[in-house]
């Protein structure tokens, strides 16, 4: 029987790989070929690969280019070896086998699916450091939900068939770190049987550069003790505990589920039960409560997951203390947002890469080709203009003959019985659900499964994160990038704006929102129009569609009783680039001045919390009011004379150009040298825009003060072409060119 041998290298040690070599070479009783995947090691490396292996027809080398991790490579390697290999062993760069390793794996295979062996280890001059393996935990080849939560199977140290192979290729990308050895231990045991060689097979050398060695693979649980009674180390706590949900929870949740989807009717019932049970166990009681009491097992002897069980109802907690968070009453759930609002970070933290986590998609032959569009999440408090733009194209997409699915990439909050038809009922969304599909991707609902030909679409910046990775995945050279902002200022300064300003850098085609925001991205050199890898991208543009509005007639307009004016404004601390504290600072000083006449009442929308007043001054006061439906909203804007609506961003904002068609003088903000007054004023002349400044919005509220009497010139003003409607904003024209994009 035939041995494939797989090894991955990268920059190897030159005595260290001699001496793996020899230790193969030295095999006995087993005919094998070694193919050695070699993962971009540097032209000196690679050459004394070559010389050491030249010579001898039973070493195969390839190199790979670019760079893949040891993950990738390992995959590589294995898909190196020809079908005729019956059997598969793997290799690292920098261990000894002894004489009989292959012999003795093989024999004891047996009817079994993969056959491992223990490992002495050894520092790199032969020092022995332990007889075997297990100094700090127990061995486990039979228990599947054990191997699932704390792999035992070291890939150097095993042996498996060729269905093992055939099933575990393609290697799958999950959230989270993940291990090829883990895998192919999981595909082989949800099929079959492991064995175990209970002795010594090899030397597993132990070295600073090694990928993973035999105390991390080993590492338990560190206990807080006391120290989790301490509220300074709550904030610090809950962060591990989401990162137990996203980085491994979500990992080996995706992880079930693919076994039960590549294996299929392979898996033996009780297998398939068990790991249907560990899939639902974020959102079974039943199931929860299985997994929190699987470490008490170790009163029985049986304590090979090192507890780490825990770790994952940490996990699943966190998921659930989350959802309470969202159904708290309006108030308290406001001062949790404002407490866990985006914060200034120097380096990497967990909260970001929660946020630009991989999707773990199930690839299969029979998937359907979708165009997939990205978008946060569905959270009916929040659904503004930019989430119906998104929707919309969805529509115009699959309305254009395109299958289309929305995949929301963030957890999504507890959604009421009729969020659909609340969907539905945004401006031209009717019947949206009846053509377009959609996976809460994030949320374990169902898998998120694709097909080698489907196309992606990032509509957020961190979209765009999960976007390019799917994108490379499918074989995709760019993802097309719906931008409808400059993120960057989204966020706060430091980490969080250097990953909102990546996402521009990947490879993609640029879907603008307005002319105006294009005009700053050429500008700047950002994106398609940069030198990096994004560089070269097609740029498209297209107009949002704004509320349609029928303004009053002259008449009405002249029996109208006092004036009101509108500010647009949003007080929630995540939504800073609307310039409320701006705002409500310019009125305080229009006030104090006189600008207003007894006849002015003001008001303001926007905010997504109840009523209230705030001071102006003068006896004079703001009236926030409630939310509305997009109806009346409309009807809203008819009844006011006077806009503001002030955006510290390229973007020109949809609101004020609303304002603007209800025939208000409408005060908002310049930006650069993209947004300026003299391009807002072309697309309407009732578009008065200033610098961000309380002092210059003061006085240009008295200039719209003063243009608030001339009916005509309002109403003229409110006459200039935009798009009221999604088909003109998304027409055929641009379509095509969008669908020749994806491809």
């Amino acid at each position: 029987m035939r041995v494939a041998i797989c090894m991955a290298t990268h920059e190897p040690d030159p005595e260290l790989f001699r001496a793996q070599l020899d230790s193969i070479r030295a095999q006995e009783g087993v005919e094998w070929t070694c193919f050695v995947s070699d993962d971009a090691s540097g032209p000196d490396a690679l050459a004394r690969i070559e010389e050491l292996i030249e010579g001898d027809d039973r070493f195969v080398l390839s190199h790979s280019e670019h760079r893949l991790g040891f993950y990738r490579n390992f995959e590589r390697a294995i898909a190196m070896a020809p079908s005729e290999y019956e059997l598969i062993a793997l290799s690292d760069q920098d261990d000894r086998w002894y004489p009989d390793k292959l012999s003795s794996l093989v024999a004891a295979l047996g009817d079994a699916k993969l056959a491992y062996s223990d490992q002495r280890l050894v520092r790199e001059d032969g020092t022995v450091i332990a007889d075997t393996y297990w100094t700090a935990r127990q061995n486990n080849h039979t228990n599947l939900i054990s191997m699932l939560v704390a792999n035992t199977v070291t890939g150097a140290a095993s042996i498996f068939t060729r269905e093992v192979a055939e099933l575990a290729l393609p290697f799958p990308e999950v959230p989270g770190e993940q291990y090829h050895d883990h895998w192919l231990a999981l595909i082989a045991l949800s099929i079959g049987d492991l064995a175990y060689v209970d002795r010594p097979l090899y030397d597993y050398v132990q070295h600073g550069g090694a990928v993973l060695g035999h105390e991390k693979a080993n590492a338990g649980l560190e206990s807080l003790g006391l120290l989790r009674l301490d509220p300074r180390r709550w904030r610090g706590i809950l962060a591990g505990w989401g990162s137990a949900y996203f980085d491994v929870y979500l990992r080996l949740k995706a992880i079930s589920r693919l076994l039960l989807d590549r294996c299929g009717g392979a898996v033996p019932a009780a297998k398939r039960r068990s790991l249907e049970r560990f899939y639902r166990s974020d959102r079974s009681a039943l199931a929860l409560a299985w997994l929190a009491v699987r470490p008490l097992r170790r009163l029985a002897g049986r304590g090979e997951t090192m507890g780490m069980e825990r770790v994952l109802v940490r996990g699943i907690l966190y998921r659930h203390l989350a959802g309470v968070k969202r159904r708290l009453p309006g108030r308290a759930k406001r001062r949790v947002e404002d407490a866990t609002a985006l914060k200034p970070e120097r380096e990497m933290t967990a909260q970001m890469r929660q946020k630009v986590a991989p999707l773990f998609e199930i690839t299969a032959s029979n998937q359907p080709e979708r165009i997939n569009l990205l978008v946060p999440t569905v959270d009916l408090d929040h659904f503004f203009g930019g989430y119906i733009a998104k929707f919309n194209l969805a529509r115009r997409l699959a309305e254009h003959g395109l299958r289309t699915r929305i995949v929301t990439v963030d957890p999504t909050p507890p959604l009421p019985a009729d969020w659909r038809q609340r969907v539905e009922g945004f401006s031209q969304l009717g019947g949206l659900f009846d053509e377009v599909e959609i996976c809460f991707a994030r949320d374990g609902r169902e898998p998120f499964r694709t097909s080698l030909d489907d196309r992606f679409v990032a509509t957020t910046w961190w979209t765009a994160h999960i976007a390019a990775r799917l994108a490379g995945a499918a074989g995709s050279e760019r993802f097309l990038y719906l931008i409808q902002e400059y993120e960057p200022l989204t966020v706060p300064e430091g980490m969080w704006r250097k990953l909102a300003r990546e996402s521009y850098d990947f490879p993609h085609h640029a879907l603008f929102s307005t002319d105006i925001l294009a005009a700053f991205f050429r500008r700047e050199g950002i994106g398609v129009f940069g030198d990096g890898p994004a560089g070269g991208g097609a740029e498209l543009s297209f107009e949002n569609a704004i509320t349609p509005v029928v303004p009053p007639g002259e008449d009405e307009l002249r029996k109208r009783e006092g004036r009101r004016l509108l500010l647009y404004g949003r007080p929630e601390a995540h939504a800073a680039r609307n310039l409320w504290e701006v705002g409500v600072e310019s009125l305080r000083r229009a006030v104090a001045a006189g600008t207003f006449g007894p006849e002015w009442t003001f008001h303001a929308i926007g905010t997504t919390g109840g009523g209230g007043r705030v001071d102006l001054g003068r006896g004079r006061s703001l009236e926030l009011m409630p939310r509305t439906d997009q109806s009346s909203y409309s009807r809203f804007l008819v009844g006011h004379d006077l806009g503001v609506a002030l955006m510290e961003a390229p973007h020109p904002s949809l609101v004020p150009f609303e304002m603007a068609s209800a025939g208000m003088p409408t005060v908002t903000t310049t930006w650069g040298e993209s947004k300026t007054a003299e391009s807002l004023a072309a697309i309407s002349p009732n578009l008065i825009a200033v610098g961000p400044e309380p002092g210059s919005v003061a006085a240009a509220l008295e200039l719209a003060v003063a243009r608030a009497d001339d009916l005509q010139a309002r109403l003229a003003g409110a006459r200039f072409p935009w798009p009221r409607d999604w088909d003109e904003s998304f027409g055929d024209a641009l379509l095509d060119r969008v669908a020749a994009l994806l491809g």
